[in-house]
Formats: C-alpha cells, structure tokens, sequence
C-alpha cells in the first residue's frame, strides 16, 4: 500500500513526500493549512509523523484482516483483495471529512482505491498462506468454561 501511494506521488504530484504529508495533516495542524507546494516537499517532522500515523493503521488494519479472513468462506484473494478494500474505502470516504479534512480535500479515489486493493490482496495471500491454529471454539462448552465435569456411574450415585 505504502509503495502504491508513494508511486502516485511521484507519478500523479511529482514528488515523493506528498502522500506523506497528507497523512501526517491529520495530526500537524501546520500540514493541514499547507499549499499544494509545501506539500509536495520534504518536512523531517511530517515524514516521522506520517511513518508512524501509516504503520500504527497498518498494523490495525492488518489485525482486523488476520481476524476476519480466516472467517470467510475460503477465497482469501477475492475477500481481501477485492471486497474488503471497497468497504473499507467506502467507511475512510464517509469518515475522512472529519478525521483529515486535507486528505479530504486532496485524495486522488481511483489511487486510494488501487492502494487498498494492494494491500488486500497482500493481506488475503497471507492469511491463505497461513496455517489455521486449534483453537478452544472447536472445544465443548464445559471444556472452554473450564468446567471439569465427572460422569459417575450409577453404583456410585446408589451410595
């Protein structure tokens, strides 16, 4: 996802700082008043700013990935790929005015999308990849509850 993005602001902005600065508007309010020119070049602080904005959601949004995928019938790939990233477009679509008015302002979709997909698509072959744990779910009710139950026979109730 990062490369993806890093890609459309060398392609789409000319330069390479400009998605980072975006995102790390949502936390400099300096970022957030900036032109479109003091975007696109370097800022130490919104570079460390964006890193960390980018991997802390990365890792949250991987997790949720790791959680619900297994739980989808199969096709990993489509879910993760396809699926996923246009619900989740849609949730940052209907939450980004508040969250990062600047991003807002300046997201290009098509490549927000293409971003998204990038990053399902790596998620979903992950998780298809990788091999299922036991877990307690697969348990009876009394073994998960902890609950160690003793069937006696019928002599031992008699007594």
């Amino acid at each position: 996802m990062a490369v993806v993005a890093l890609a459309y602001g060398v392609i789409a902005q000319r330069s390479l700082w400009y998605p980072i600065n975006l995102l790390s508007a949502a936390a400099m309010p300096g970022m957030a008043r900036a032109t479109v020119a003091e975007l696109r070049a370097f800022d130490a602080t919104a570079l460390a700013l964006g890193v960390m904005i980018h991997g802390a959601v990365s890792v949250l949004v991987g997790l949720l990935y790791a959680v619900i995928l297994p739980m989808l019938p199969g096709r990993h790939l489509f879910w993760g790929g396809l699926t996923a990233p246009l619900l989740w477009t849609g949730l940052v679509w209907a939450l980004l005015g508040v969250v990062n008015p600047t991003l807002e302002a300046h997201v290009d979709w098509p490549w927000f999308i293409v971003s998204q997909v990038a990053f399902g698509l790596a998620a979903g072959f992950v998780v298809a990849r990788a091999h299922p744990l036991p877990t307690m779910q697969t348990l009876p009710l009394a073994a998960r509850a902890g609950v160690k139950a003793r069937v006696r026979s019928e002599r031992e109730r008699d007594r």
